[in-house]
């Protein structure tokens, strides 16, 4: 569409889009001095303003989808106020982040101003005086994480069918960062609820970034209806990209402490020390050993620092800090940071987007790189890879995590990402929900819970024997009791977790333990409850031995591994490789051409990793034995690869899984080939009764009170793998 012309009282001809907004909104746009609305733009307004659809908006980071989903919605606003028709809250945007919120909230204050129509951001930073206002007289727009809104339910129950009466549309924002994880079955069940509380089906809008599966992001918004909403993807979202992965080797095992060579330092610096860019890497303590790296770069060169960190650790003034030096275009800025920045928090532009190591997905690299190449000019991604500098084991030389990282570029650049799994219900997230209903309505039956969150809720794949068993286990543990009339109430336990702030999110945050030896602490790394005395970790160039967990300290002490063939690398409670990542890896290695995008050094230790891969014959076979110790390599995902390792333990066998494989220590490759076959041949139990021999089988934050027999189908799901892994036993089986 040409430049939209001001709001007039005269007739238009044929209508369009533009003309269906509401005029306040139309002069709001002329303001903004626009040309035109973006395509996605255009193409979202007809089927928000009708009102009696689901809408998915997909495009790329700074794609105009913010405009696009509210737009339309303050106009169908704008009318009911003219009409005085609201009475209540009448939209609710779910946002995964409080400084997103922030974010939005600045963005939408001058439309709504226009429009007459407020706008409320509500989270843990806000003030009490402007929730209380809200709750005084609801109405507008509200803008709320989804831990916010359970806390609603919880502490206000009685009041939220006042509140959301007159509820029009729930829009989900960044909903792609929402897709299979435990925080999107609570977000699923909220929407759910706030239908419940509003009495009627309400417009769902999803905002997300492009994914290669759009209908199964449809499903998700939803739940068995994704067919009928409506996709609205923007299909000129492409732009120019300068990409180059750097590759570097340190020392990694005289200095424990080391994870970037000087070189690499040196180099970012370079990249980073003007402009305005950000930089991610894997972990906090990454974050703040980066910062301070270049900092004193900085400094050495007599310069104003222009480097700031990002990450949960730090307080809500601090990242408000760095997300405005971001904005200011004044001076440089980079700010160094995990995740928390992954996603839409307006920053403004930036001119280059670095990750430093292996990236935690491709859907997150893809999250990532959407923060470079704004206003037309071509996006900048580097990544920094370091490698061990003197590989003096086989396995070293296969340079795994540059060969990952070029697999995962590889995978970008044909626009795969990793598919979400709705199919599996969620168990520790209906615990939170089951006591999050009772306290919302002071107590419930269980067929009114049973029909609210599963028969028509976010958890239609429990049935009832499930869900009556799951009721039997939270009473055992006390979460729930029941009175003569068959009242639920929640129990002792149960009151506890409802009073308590943290049960408001329906995840565990992975916390960092130093791991230290009698020396000292070498750095930190998320870790999984499972970890225990006698486990193997790898980590910083070396295979180390746990000799004592210490929660409270939030420590690991450890000793050298002996005798063991685990190679170095990092294990932790990262996000699970999906198997198309490592599949993607054998092909790298078994392709000859090397990538335009790697510099010199990447492409010689690329060039390393195949020559080694040759020689250890992984291209006509995935078992290698060195020094007695046998290594399998299944390039297939971390489902998999958990699974054999259960499948080993069960046959008497010791096996580690570090990575893209699999190590048995002590035994011979004849041996491991033998227990392949007698597990191929055998009647293995199922994965339910494999799960049970697990000694640590919870994953998610409630798994504790699901008790035994759900917990174990609850990993079972979400954890293995048995036709990935019996797949692979038959070619080991076979390989002679």
């Amino acid at each position: 569409m040409t430049r939209p012309s001001p709001p007039s009282g005269s007739n238009t001809t044929a209508p369009d889009a533009f003309s269906l907004l509401h005029r306040d909104v139309q002069r709001w746009v002329w303001e903004q001095r626009w040309t035109s609305l973006r395509p996605i733009q255009e193409q979202a307004i007809q089927p928000i303003i009708s009102g009696n659809v689901d809408v998915l908006l997909a495009a790329a980071t700074a794609g105009g989808k913010t405009e696009a989903v509210f737009l339309p919605v303050c106009s169908v606003l704008a009318r009911d106020a003219d009409h005085g028709e609201a009475t209540g809250i009448q939209a609710v945007c779910l946002s995964p982040l409080k400084a997103l919120i922030n974010d939005q909230h600045a963005r939408l204050t001058a439309l709504c101003a226009r429009i007459k129509v407020p706008v409320t951001a509500w989270h843990g930073d806000i003030g009490v005086t402007q929730k209380d206002r809200l709750r005084g007289d609801p109405a507008g727009i509200l803008l709320i994480t989804p831990e916010s809104l359970e806390a609603m339910f919880v502490r206000r129950g009685s009041t939220v069918s006042q509140l959301f009466r007159d509820l029009r549309y729930i829009v989900v924002d960044e909903l792609h960062s929402f897709l299979g994880t435990a925080r999107g079955a609570q977000l699923r069940s909220l929407m759910n609820r706030l239908e419940h509380a509003a009495g009627r089906r309400v417009s769902r809008i999803g905002m997300s970034a492009t994914l290669a599966d759009l209908r199964a992001a449809a499903e998700f918004l939803r739940p068995g209806h994704g067919e009928q909403v409506v996709v609205v993807e923007d299909q000129h979202g492409g732009k120019e990209l300068l990409l180059q992965l750097r590759g570097y080797v340190a020392d990694m095992r005289s200095d424990p402490g080391t994870s970037m060579s000087p070189d690499a330092l040196a180099h970012l610096y370079q990249v980073v020390r003007t402009g305005h860019n950000m930089v991610f890497v894997n972990s906090r303590g990454a974050v703040e050993s980066c910062v301070s790296a270049l900092s004193a770069l900085a400094r050495q060169e007599r310069l104003p620092n222009p480097f700031f960190p990002h990450h949960g650790s730090l307080s809500a003034e601090l990242r408000a800090h760095a997300e405005q030096r971001l904005k200011n275009r004044s001076a440089p800025a980079t700010v160094v940071c995990t995740s928390t920045l992954e996603l839409g928090i307006d920053v403004g532009w930036v001119d280059t987007v670095v990750q430093l190591g292996v990236p935690p997905s491709v859907a997150g690299l893809r999250q990532r790189l959407g923060r470079s190449g704004r206003g037309g000019a071509a996006a900048k991604l580097y990544l920094y890879i370091t490698e061990q500098a003197h590989p003096d084991m086989p396995v070293d030389r296969l340079r795994l995590d540059l060969v990952q990282t070029v697999a995962m570029v590889e995978l970008l650049l044909s626009r795969w990402y990793e598919p979400p799994n709705l199919d599996t219900p969620h168990l520790s997230t209906l615990v939170q929900q089951i006591l999050s209903v009772l306290a919302q309505h002071g107590g419930a039956h269980a067929l009114r819970l049973y029909r609210e969150l599963c028969a028509t809720g976010a958890f239609p794949g429990v049935d009832e024997h499930t869900f009556a068993s799951l009721l039997r286990s939270l009473g055992e543990h006390q979460l729930i009791s029941q009175e003569r009339s068959g009242l639920l109430l929640p129990g002792k336990i149960g009151e506890a977790l409802l009073n308590h702030y943290a049960f408001y999110s329906a995840f565990d945050v992975a916390e960092e333990y130093a791991i230290a030896t009698v020396d000292g602490d070498m750095g930190t790394m998320p870790l999984s409850p499972s970890v225990d005395a006698g486990a193997l970790l790898a980590f910083a160039g070396r295979t180390w031995q746990v000799v004592e967990v210490k929660p409270d300290e939030r420590r690991i002490l450890v000793t050298p591994a002996r005798g063991s063939a685990v190679p170095p690398g990092f294990m932790g409670s990262a996000a699970p490789v999906h198997d198309r990542i490592r599949q993607r890896m054998r092909e790298v290695y078994l392709d000859t051409e090397v990538p335009r995008y790697l510099d010199e050094a990447a492409a010689i230790l690329l060039d390393e990793g195949r020559s080694a891969f040759r020689a250890m014959g992984l291209a006509d076979t995935d078992v290698y034995e060195y020094n007695g110790d046998t290594l399998l390599f299944p390039w297939r995902g971390d489902r998999t690869a958990e699974t054999l390792r259960h499948l080993f333990q069960w046959a008497g066998m010791k096996a580690v899984h570090v990575g893209a494989f699999l190590a048995v220590p002590g035994t011979p490759a004849d041996s491991v080939r033998a227990t392949a076959a007698h597990l191929v041949a055998a009647d293995l139990p199922d994965p339910v009764e494999l799960a049970r021999r697990v000694a640590d089988q919870r994953r998610h934050k409630y798994d504790r009170y699901l008790g035994e027999e759900l917990l174990s189908r609850s990993y079972a799901a979400h954890a293995l793998d048995l036709d990935g892994a019996l797949e692979f036993l038959s070619r080991v089986a076979a390989d002679h």
